[in-house]
């Protein structure tokens, strides 16, 4: 999220997030009651350490080169672990129809985003992108996909904005069996509280290229999740400016920059089945797709009957930020996530002072 205008919520919106998880289809049963307890707000965060590489400046854009991997999280008095199982092969699936804009077709563009330097407009923390794809195939919690699914309804100064993304897929090639103790985890940014709703589908089989063949229930993520700042040092009203870089025309530029925060979910796997199962990952979508009750349709992201192709800033603009849909694993000393915790917040920081002390 960026925009005022997207802070609020619907009424009925913010109710579900606490009612729980809304099936939208599928065969699995999960009551209300039952789901509420299978989400949770990642209320701390563990990172590793922060690598930071020459500076290098490409048409106007200053990248400091820098990396700062998370490492586990702290949600529902758990500590998680990340790193446990292999990162999973994220693909976009664009629909290859025709949008344009006042800069063209927009199929193929890329838009990220980055954590910057307050007070030095042109400079951002990660390396020179190539793709979102490349990015979010990271474990660095500086940089994301901006706006991750609006095809549609940009204009003015935010027009560059908008893609053809219809579908993320999260594969993990050699299967995942589904537990209360894993979950599947998640970084956006916006504000606080006020983090994007998505839909996500459990991939229950792949072809020898890796591709869904199959999915479980279509579940409804609502927005209004991410009630804790999870940006290095970040207090609940502490804001920091994520520049927004896209490629419409040539090399990556920034376009627009905001003052946000970050946000953090888990999704325990007992959610996509209520009994052990194998599953090859899961496919995020924007919150207007559906299955038509069926969840064989979910695998043809060019089929505008399920996946709109105009959807708005204001339903598709999930910012989802690299290293989103690890496996994270519980253990049972959650408070020994804390010391690394105020480490890593250390590192941001101090690489943050050196740069202001560079400007002076």
């Amino acid at each position: 999220m960026r925009f005022s205008s997207k802070v609020s919520e619907s009424a009925s919106t913010t109710i579900a997030l606490f009612t729980g998880i809304l099936l939208t289809s599928g065969t699995l049963a999960t009551s209300a009651a039952t789901a509420a307890t299978l989400t949770y707000d990642v209320t701390a965060i563990r990172y590793g350490s922060l690598t930071d590489g020459a500076d290098s400046t490409v048409n106007g854009v200053t990248y400091l080169n820098q990396s700062l991997p998370v490492a586990g999280v702290v949600a529902n008095s758990l500590d998680w672990v990340i790193g446990s199982y292999p990162q999973p092969v994220v693909t976009w699936r664009r629909g290859g129809y025709a949008p344009a804009d006042n800069f063209g077709n927009y199929n193929n563009r890329q838009l990220i985003l980055s954590e910057g330097v307050p007070g030095e407009l042109t400079t951002v923390r990660t390396s020179q992108p190539t793709t979102v794809e490349a990015l979010l195939n990271q474990n660095n919690i500086l940089q994301g996909a901006e706006n991750l699914f609006v095809n549609a309804g940009n204009t003015g100064a935010i027009q560059e904005l908008q893609t053809d993304i219809e579908r993320a897929d999260f594969v993990f090639q050699s299967g995942v069996t589904t537990s209360p103790a894993l979950a599947a985890v998640f970084f956006d940014r916006g504000l606080l509280a006020a983090h994007d709703g998505f839909k996500i589908a459990p991939i229950l089989s792949i072809d020898s290229a890796s591709n869904p063949t199959s999915y479980g229930s279509l579940i409804s993520i609502p927005g209004g999740w991410g009630g804790t700042n999870l940006r290095p040092d970040g207090g609940a009203d502490d804001l920091l400016p994520y520049p927004e870089l896209t490629n419409s025309t040539g090399e990556f530029r920034i376009v627009n920059s905001v003052n946000q925060q970050v946000g953090g979910i888990i999704l325990p796997l007992s959610l996509f089945s209520d009994t052990p199962a194998t599953i090859y990952g899961y496919s995020l979508f924007a919150p207007d797709v559906t299955d038509g009750g069926n969840s064989i349709n979910l695998l043809d992201w060019k089929n505008s009957t399920y996946f709109p192709q105009n959807t708005p800033n204001a339903v598709g603009g999930l910012d989802l930020l690299s290293g989103s849909g690890q496996i994270a694993a519980a253990v049972p000393e959650p408070t020994t996530v804390f010391g690394s915790l105020v480490l890593g917040g250390m590192f941001a920081t101090l690489k943050r002072k050196r740069r202001s002390a560079q400007t002076k």
